[in-house]
């Protein structure tokens, strides 16, 4: 997905009359939808980029596809294909939602682990997470099982690895230092 300014002053005026107009959950939601619309098919993503098919064709298929969102957000895809943008809906998308949960206080993380987490590791995890940031948060498991054990936590560009993978590289880089040591 290719982010550019345009992107981000589109989604920042989206937001901003998303507001004013008090419509700023159906818009986080409509957001949303056309986000994993964009991410779950790549020939949609290939016929917005396309620079032969003509705009009025990319924004009928638009309409056709997104029929059910809100009236406000038709009529943002109106304008981007009035502007010849409707290229940056899917990036615009994106920064709309990073926009509305930094509006909302609310931050992701991630937690990468072996097998996934119950629901009490869950509530314990986002308790921690919340507790040290302030923040409301919205926590993802994703599962990697050459982790071996242990997790990976990342919030925001903060991650902290606790892996058994990651120990073990760690006892590995310590073992090939100390090797070539010589002994007194």
């Amino acid at each position: 997905m290719k982010s550019s300014r345009a992107a981000i002053r589109y989604a920042k005026a989206l937001i901003q009359e998303s507001i004013e107009v008090d419509s700023l959950e159906s818009m986080y939601s409509d957001m949303q939808v056309v986000l994993n619309t964009f991410q779950e098919n790549d020939n949609l993503k290939f016929l917005v980029e396309s620079r032969v098919v003509k705009n009025s064709l990319k924004l009928s298929t638009l309409k056709l596809i997104f029929k059910n969102l809100s009236k406000l957000s038709l009529k943002f895809i109106d304008v981007l294909s009035e502007n010849n943008r409707i290229d940056l809906l899917e990036a615009i998308s994106f920064k709309f939602i990073e926009l509305y949960k930094d509006y909302k206080g609310i931050q992701s993380a991630l937690v990468t682990t072996a097998v996934p987490l119950n629901a009490e590791m869950k509530s314990e995890v986002l308790e921690v997470v919340s507790k040290l940031t302030n923040k409301q948060t919205i926590l993802e498991n994703k599962i990697d099982k050459t982790l071996i054990g242990g997790f990976i936590l990342r919030v925001g560009d903060v991650e902290y690895n606790s892996s058994f993978k990651n120990k073990l590289k760690t006892i590995k880089q310590v073992f090939t230092k100390n090797t070539n040591l010589s002994i007194q």
